[in-house]
């Protein structure tokens, strides 16, 4: 009588434990950012938007299970014994293939720039976490390279805009990382991760503050390359972040430094919509 219910009860729970395998969070991260590196392409015909969402979230998807085997990440399905490392790598390479299917139906380069996005992010960033901060300049590259994806997707042209989107995501990328760094230190510790670029506290936070502040810059600078109003935008976009910054490095809080994490990702957002929606102009 009960069986039928015990299976699906079963299945239900091994199916999410798949899908947290993706860290599907950060993986909406990853395809937001393509999604308008597109729009700010030009968005490209009906038919590049299902293949993008399905390609960014499944190569992003498979990095993120195939990082997981690697590290056995705590409090993860696979360190819990919730998945094998057989099913964590099965979910991995379907992950992939579909991604990279669906980049390819786009364009084969799409699909390859995505590929090598998968393979520094797996099998150098993930192993250079245990060498040092040099894993953090290693793992901003394929950081930057989603909006990079989705431009390339809406037009086949190596352009200005597209070196702009990878060089902002590219310095997002520091203040994003060392700020989880400086979250997580302790467990990262334990773990025999060095993400912070040195070793006493101050310099930790005065170096999230002095990126903070290329990050704000290079905002603005884009922004005014756009126009004067695009410039305002993200010029106020950059002063926000600073402020964070700065009140971060006044107060080294577990819980500021929450809030700059969260700022950080709505600097992100709101800045590629300001730049699609003045591109429309």
């Amino acid at each position: 009588m009960f069986m039928p219910q015990v299976l699906t009860f079963s299945v239900w729970h091994r199916l999410r434990a798949y899908g947290i395998l993706t860290k599907p969070r950060l993986s909406v991260v990853v395809v937001f950012s393509a999604v308008m590196g597109a729009v700010i392409g030009g968005g490209g015909e009906w038919w590049l938007w299902p293949l993008l969402l399905v390609g960014g979230y499944g190569v992003t998807g498979a990095a993120n299970a195939l990082n997981q085997v690697i590290e056995r990440t705590a409090s993860r399905p696979l360190p819990m014994g919730q998945v094998s490392v057989a099913e964590a790598v099965g979910v991995a390479l379907g992950c992939m293939g579909v991604g990279l299917v669906a980049l390819a139906a786009i364009r084969w380069e799409v699909a390859l720039v995505g590929l090598l996005a998968l393979l520094i992010y797996v099998f150098v960033y993930t192993p250079l976490k245990r060498v040092g901060p040099i894993a953090v300049v290693v793992g901003a590259i394929p950081g930057a390279l989603p909006p990079v994806i989705g431009y390339w997707a809406s037009q086949p042209v190596f352009d200005h805009q597209l070196w702009v989107l990878f060089g902002v995501q590219f310095l997002w990328q520091f203040p994003h990382f060392w700020i989880i760094a400086w979250i997580s230190r302790e467990d990262y510790e334990r773990a025999g991760f060095r993400l912070l670029p040195f070793l006493d506290e101050k310099s930790n936070r005065l170096a999230i503050l002095a990126v903070s502040f290329l990050l704000s810059l290079s905002g603005l600078v884009v922004g005014l390359y756009s126009g004067l109003g695009a410039g305002l935008w993200t010029g106020l976009l950059g002063l926000g972040v600073l402020g964070m910054a700065i009140r971060f490095y006044r107060r080294p809080e577990l819980f500021v430094a929450r809030q700059f994490l969260i700022g950080l990702t709505i600097f992100l957002t709101l800045f590629y919509l300001g730049l699609w929606l003045w591109s429309q102009r």
